[in-house]
């Protein structure tokens, strides 16, 4: 069982594309927090770009003060999507600035994304709709997340099947582990059953 004074994380929050890193560093100088590391994105190399603020010793509402503390903005590799997530202790703490953090930087939800999916216009906006759920999805699979993706990774534009694999990927969940396997066995066109396999090869070492 977890303790209360044990290191916790946030989900990711997902930006809206007008919110960018400048926006995310202007609420963290607006708390004093400094800029404490920078990776720059690759995405030949596979690597996240991430910016680091520190916010140790934060009084956030309620009188809860983070022992320790940091917020990430972070790109992803391949698509360059932002998302943003609090971590540090208590965990109380944590959720206090991270709720601070979303009514002023005003992320995508998880029902706004669910939205944008359904009324995905076309093959790209589809593909981009999963992406952004799969980066924003709770750690606990959410039946509206599995859905989704599930049904992106059956669609009949390979742009969103891979897409979608991506999708999966950025959950974590073991539920999709069966589409996945199909995928890579079956999937029509080489660099979708190319991906399927290396998604289920990284989804592999997590369980590991």
């Amino acid at each position: 069982m977890s303790r209360s004074d044990d290191h916790f994380s946030t989900q990711r929050h997902v930006l809206r594309p007008e919110t960018t890193v400048e926006h995310v560093d202007e609420f963290a100088r607006g708390h004093s927090w400094p800029m404490v590391g920078v990776t720059e994105r690759d995405r030949a190399a596979g690597t996240d770009g991430e910016v680091v603020w520190q916010a140790d010793g934060y009084a956030a509402q309620g009188n809860r003060v983070l022992r320790s503390g940091s917020l990430h903005y972070v790109e992803d590799a391949m698509f360059g999507i932002g998302c943003v997530r609090f971590s540090g202790t208590p965990k109380a703490a944590v959720q206090s600035i991270a709720a601070t953090a979303v009514q002023t930087l005003r992320p995508w939800t998880v029902g706004d994304l669910c939205q944008a999916f359904d009324g995905s216009p076309d093959p790209r906006a589809r593909g981009q709709a999963a992406l952004r759920l799969g980066l924003a999805a709770p750690a606990k699979p959410d039946q509206q997340v599995l859905r989704r993706i599930g049904a992106a990774l059956a669609d009949q534009d390979a742009r969103v099947r891979y897409a979608s694999i991506f999708a999966a990927s950025y959950t974590r969940y073991e539920a999709f582990a069966p589409n996945l396997r199909a995928m890579a066995a079956r999937d029509p066109e080489e660099f979708v059953r190319d991906r399927a396999a290396y998604a289920l090869r990284s989804l592999d070492k997590v369980r590991a």
